[in-house]
């Protein structure tokens, strides 16, 4: 179930082939796997694969992958600039099927911004999952003696040192950013 399709390109028709069915030569499992690296690196690539055949647009809206799509493109929080439909429910689908950056995100926003303690319960959520940015934080404000004892803070910390490929100082630059781009918002609003 091949197709032709013609484009001009520099005055020169070019003839490609298209695959109706990619998923005839490789099995689902793998297209599965692809699926989910690709919404890791990019959420823009992950939506324009999902839309190249109805089985990889099924691929594309599972939980597994929602939990893995990368949120990097979008802003921390929706309400912090003119978010379009499609962005919120994009973030809301994210924070539905448990994204640990969603989560993290929800409770940053809650903690920082409301001074709401209990939300650092989210952040150890994101961290258990695997969140760099929020296992860093929980470790720190741990050991600060706020919302958690102590030992469980450094018991944080010390899984962040056991960590392959853990770049410490990427997270602390990131943290960093996040956290003058709350307070950098604050003081719009206050003003």
């Amino acid at each position: 179930m091949n197709s032709k399709h013609f484009t001009t390109l520099g005055g020169k028709r070019r003839k490609h082939l298209h695959l109706d069915m990619p998923q005839a030569f490789i099995p689902e499992l793998a297209w599965f796997k692809v699926m989910l690296y690709v919404a890791t690196q990019s959420s823009e690539d992950l939506f324009r694969m999902a839309s190249v055949c109805p089985l990889f647009n099924t691929l594309a809206n599972t939980p597994q992958v929602w939990n893995t799509i990368s949120m990097e493109k979008y802003q921390d929080h929706p309400n912090w600039y003119h978010a379009t439909t499609q962005v919120r429910h994009f973030l809301q689908q994210c924070r539905a099927c448990e994204n640990p950056e969603a989560i993290f995100r929800e409770a940053f926003q809650v903690f920082f911004m409301q001074g709401n303690v209990e939300a650092l319960s989210g952040m150890r959520v994101a961290a258990t999952a695997g969140h760099m940015e929020a296992a860093y934080l929980v470790g720190l404000l741990g050991m600060s003696g706020i919302g958690q004892s102590k030992e469980d803070a450094l018991e944080f910390l010390c899984s962040l040192n056991q960590r392959n490929n853990i770049d410490m100082k990427g997270t602390r630059d990131a943290l960093r950013r996040r956290l003058s781009r709350v307070f950098s918002v604050g003081r719009h609003i206050v003003d």
